[in-house]
């Protein structure tokens, strides 16, 4: 009796630990170099991470490569492409996207980029495809969002991005629990398994 107790209190607790709320900042700035700064708060703010595009002293050290066999990296390639070609998989994947994104709630979102493809024509061309999106997205009162075109004999793309997003981690449960136990996905593994054991043998 003790046993079921335990467990059904184990997974209330992580129901109601998944239900708390994951709050996003992320700060994208495009000058010469791209920048990204996430900062993640859970847990009513007692779990905290920061992230950064900047590397740390320590991992810029030299690391010694291991010298891959001749046609190794050809044949990973090679293997992934084929589980991608598994029927139905790339619209599992879709599928998940969109439940992922769904589950996103953006709070706020502020964008001002300039964009030039170095040929006016090709820039026109551009925002003619792009506009209405713009135009969409600024039209709710949580999203400023600005890209103005360069008609500029050269390329340019430069700008800044910032948003929060919230994401309750419970709500990703039954989009993951869908794709893992999707027909797609059981193709997947069948064909990692079958690869394995021919290797063996």
């Amino acid at each position: 009796m003790w046993v079921i107790v335990t467990l059904t209190s184990l997974a209330v607790i992580l129901i109601l630990v998944l239900s708390v709320p994951l709050n996003m900042v992320v700060r994208v700035s495009v000058p010469a170099k791209p920048k990204l700064r996430m900062k993640l708060v859970w847990l009513f703010g007692l779990v905290r991470k920061e992230i950064t595009g900047r590397k740390k002293p320590e991992e810029k050290k030299k690391v010694v490569k291991k010298r891959r066999k001749p046609g190794e990296g050809r044949r990973r390639f090679g293997n992934i492409f084929k589980i991608l070609r598994t029927r139905g998989l790339l619209k599992q994947l879709r599928v998940l996207l969109r439940d992922i994104l769904g589950c996103l709630k953006i709070r706020d979102l502020t964008a001002d980029f300039t964009v030039g493809l170095g040929n006016p024509a090709d820039t026109g061309l551009l925002f003619a495809l792009i506009g209405p999106t713009t135009f969409w997205l600024s039209s709710s009162s949580y999203h400023r969002i600005r890209v103005q075109p360069s008609f500029a004999d050269e390329a340019t793309f430069e700008g800044y991005l910032s948003g929060a997003v919230r994401l309750r981690p419970i709500q990703l449960v039954i989009p993951l629990l869908k794709f893992v136990f999707s027909l797609a996905t059981v193709r997947v593994v069948k064909k990692l398994v079958l690869a394995k054991w021919k290797r063996k043998n």
